[in-house]
């Protein structure tokens, strides 16, 4: 059994599944993060630590074998994925019974910015470990992020950037108003009140999808910090150029905003599954210079989470499956974050155990009876929960958000980043293989 990636689905499939069968776990990087507390560690980079854990002693507990590496093909007709691993220029092949892919995704959308932070094909929430963008394109090429160091090396030195703007009054600028954007900026203010940080939005509002009471008070909130909000804006019309001169947006300036010193990009979400079949993503777009995808590129799947070929029905004999924000499901629509992956991943390692259970039926079950059966991902009551961070000590938390603008808002202020603060504590206590983590979300899932 080969695991792609072991961020919250892959983790979690290797929990499910690892009494059953021999689980390898392979990911680019030597550690898993916690992304949605990640913020905060570009302020307080000694928050890493208990925003982190590394993947060798959590597999170690689990006795599941990790292998470090950069996968680069998934060959379904042959069952073998192939892997560049970190210390070796050669590849190591490894062959499975069933595979689950749960590679997630990158924050921001593929935009190059010259006082931006990051290249169009990184993200500063996430860290760069793919081989060819250290290599060719990325904005921080020296820390290697595959290593837990090169990370924390990376918060140390954004943090450096951050109070030297403060100092002088430096003017940030936050394109996208949704969960990161609006978190990102309130962390910012909170820590360096001498910042102006401007958030520039193309919709008319922030945190477009929440519903009308959880927006307003995050708009309140922001505007009692002194944030600047500017709303139908373009992300690609912060400066306007013309004669080889460039000015800021009259937009902006109207707000006051006179420089800009740094750009940060939180919106939008990228794949990264350039190692999967092409037959098996949904329709991408390209940059024209480095041939990047730019827009889609989602893993193809079915409801029971096989991979499926774009004509052709599942790919192979239907034993790769996939879980989490890394793939498309037919006739399915969920929020890209932590708990509707884990949920995909349920559904991936139950079926799994169900087509399994037809080649070794004294494997599954309890003497023949309550073998698995498959099943199909639905939506639940978890997949509609959102908590969004206003900083340290305040936030929102909204329950049954199926659909845009829909759900309520039944918590906020420092309850409501009390109860997050304990989600957090929570999965990491459970993703190191503690007791009282485990306990909790197995009541979950």
């Amino acid at each position: 059994m080969v695991v792609i990636g072991g961020g919250f689905s892959g983790l979690h499939c290797c929990r499910l599944l690892r009494s059953r069968f021999k689980v390898v776990l392979v990911d680019a990087k030597e550690y898993f993060e916690y992304y949605p507390g990640i913020l905060r560690a570009y302020l307080e980079p000694r928050e890493h630590r208990v925003l982190s854990g590394m993947y060798q002693p959590i597999c170690d507990e689990m006795g599941v074998e990790f292998v470090w590496g950069e996968v680069k093909e998934v060959q379904a007709d042959s069952k073998r994925v192939k892997v560049k691993l970190a210390f070796m220029s050669n590849e190591k092949v490894i062959p499975y019974d069933y595979s689950i892919v749960c590679t997630g995704s990158q924050y921001g959308i593929y935009m190059n910015v010259v006082t931006g932070v990051n290249a169009p094909s990184e993200c500063l929430w996430y860290p760069t470990f793919l081989d060819k963008v250290m290599k060719e394109q990325s904005k921080w090429g020296n820390l290697d992020e595959r290593f837990i160091a090169g990370r924390r090396a990376h918060f140390e030195s954004e943090l450096k950037v951050l109070k030297e703007l403060s100092q002088r009054q430096g003017t940030v600028i936050i394109a996208g108003a949704g969960f990161i954007g609006i978190e990102w900026a309130t962390e910012l203010k909170h820590a360096f009140p001498a910042l102006k940080v401007v958030i520039v939005e193309a919709r008319s509002d922030c945190v477009s999808v929440m519903p009308k009471k959880c927006k307003e008070y995050c708009q309140k909130f922001m505007d009692d910090q002194g944030i600047i909000t500017v709303y139908g804006l373009k992300y690609d019309c912060l400066m306007e150029c013309s004669n080889g001169k460039c000015a800021i947006a009259p937009a902006l300036q109207a707000k006051g905003v006179k420089n800009i010193d740094r750009v940060y990009m939180a919106v939008g979400v990228r794949s990264i599954n350039q190692f999967m079949p092409k037959e098996c993503l949904d329709k991408m777009k390209y940059d024209e210079g480095t041939g990047d995808v730019t827009r889609g590129g989602w893993i193809l799947c079915n409801k029971k989470m096989q991979v499926l070929m774009k004509e052709e029905g599942v790919l192979g004999d239907g034993t790769v499956f996939t879980a989490g924000n890394c793939c498309s499901v037919k006739d399915f629509s969920a929020p890209k974050n932590s708990f509707p992956g884990e949920e995909m991943g349920t559904i991936a390692c139950n079926n799994i155990m169900a087509l399994d259970a037809k080649k070794r039926p004294s494997a599954h079950g309890c003497f023949g009876f309550m073998m698995p059966q498959l099943k199909e991902v639905h939506w639940s009551f978890g997949m509609g929960i959102c908590a969004t961070s206003l900083g340290p000590f305040d936030a929102t938390m909204v329950v049954c958000n199926k659909e845009p603008e829909s759900g309520y808002t039944v918590l906020t202020g420092y309850p409501a980043a009390m109860l997050k603060e304990f989600i957090r504590w929570s999965k990491v206590d459970q993703t190191r293989m503690g007791c009282l983590g485990g306990l909790i979300f197995s009541l979950v899932h």
